[in-house]
């Protein structure tokens, strides 16, 4: 199926006459400083001054005479020190009438509880994928939209951690998810589950593996001004082993350019990891973010304490 993919573009596109494109070029570079090797969520050698990640980003609009039909983006990321290539992003996509029913075929964020609308990847507090989920990017095609209030998502993958990812999948398995979410106006929540293999071989998650997954997991937004609340609470299964577990990330606006962050965690399997950061954030003129945190991990017994710095720079150009 996932070698169908150019042929079903070309299939949608081939019938329209096409109006109008429009091309949006970004990018981005992210720079750190990390006192020690965090026991996860990091790289191996990632310690001390760190050139984390550099990124290009091009999405294409096209238009029909119904609006904007196709979208094709294509992210191509340079990480630690530029020695590491590889695509993050690169997918085509069919928008239907009003956004109400769209198709995606490529390798794209899956929608799975906070990732489906939450990129933390270019923050120093993130998400709990790299423990909770091993895996955030996969290959595929996935079915999106929205009725009134209510969205949702469909996905089906090959399950294959991103420094895998490849057009062909290596085990056949598959990795299947749903997502039903509510969208308020000032608060979002969000329904989902994942069941399938998941092979994972990179150094930013906490475990390398290649195991049957099942999650359940509800996921909330929760705009209080100036408090900005996201939860997310998991439990399934691993290779039939129960896990569960939670994050808690609140901001805190002080100021037009100051805000501090915070993140709670806890993950339960074979292994129990808990994590706690405090975290400021101060946007400079000419797009460029200035971060610091304090993280506190703990590994079962083991407990590590790792001071970080970032200075994040990025640019969107219409072309």
């Amino acid at each position: 199926m996932i070698r169908l993919m150019p042929i079903i573009l070309l299939w949608f596109v081939a019938p329209l006459e096409l109006l109008a494109d429009a091309t949006q070029l970004s990018g981005g570079v992210d720079g750190r400083y990390l006192s020690q090797q965090p026991l996860w969520g990091a790289v191996a050698g990632e310690d001390g001054l760190n050139l984390r990640g550099s990124f290009l980003n091009i999405r294409q609009v096209i238009s029909d005479d119904k609006g904007d039909r196709y979208i094709l983006v294509a992210q191509l990321d340079a990480n630690d020190n530029l020695d590491e290539l590889e695509a993050y992003q690169v997918y085509g996509q069919l928008k239907g009438s009003l956004g109400g029913v769209n198709l995606r075929l490529g390798r794209y964020i899956l929608p799975f509880g906070l990732l489906s609308y939450l990129d933390t990847e270019r923050q120093l507090i993130q998400t709990n994928e790299s423990v909770a989920l091993g895996i955030k990017l996969d290959t595929g095609v996935q079915l999106f939209g929205f009725v009134d209030d209510v969205n949702y998502a469909l996905s089906v993958s090959q399950g294959v951690n991103k420094s895998r990812g490849t057009l062909d999948d290596p085990d056949s398995n598959k990795l299947w998810l749903a997502r039903l979410g509510l969208q308020q106006e000032e608060s979002r929540w969000g329904l989902s589950y994942l069941h399938g293999q998941v092979a994972t071989d990179n150094t930013d998650f906490f475990r390398q593996s290649n195991s049957h997954k099942q999650r359940l997991a509800m996921d909330a937004e929760l705009d209080f001004f100036p408090w900005l609340l996201r939860l997310q609470l998991d439990t399934g299964k691993d290779d039939g082993r129960s896990v569960s577990g939670a994050v808690l990330l609140a901001d805190y606006d002080l100021a037009a350019k100051w805000s501090l962050n915070s993140k709670l965690s806890v993950w339960k399997d074979t292994d129990e990891l808990n994590e706690v950061s405090l975290g400021l954030t101060y946007s400079l003129p000419q797009n460029f973010i200035f971060r610091l945190a304090q993280s506190w991990q703990q590994l079962n017994n083991i407990d590590d304490s790792i001071f970080s710095l970032q200075l994040y720079w990025d640019f969107s150009h219409a072309l």
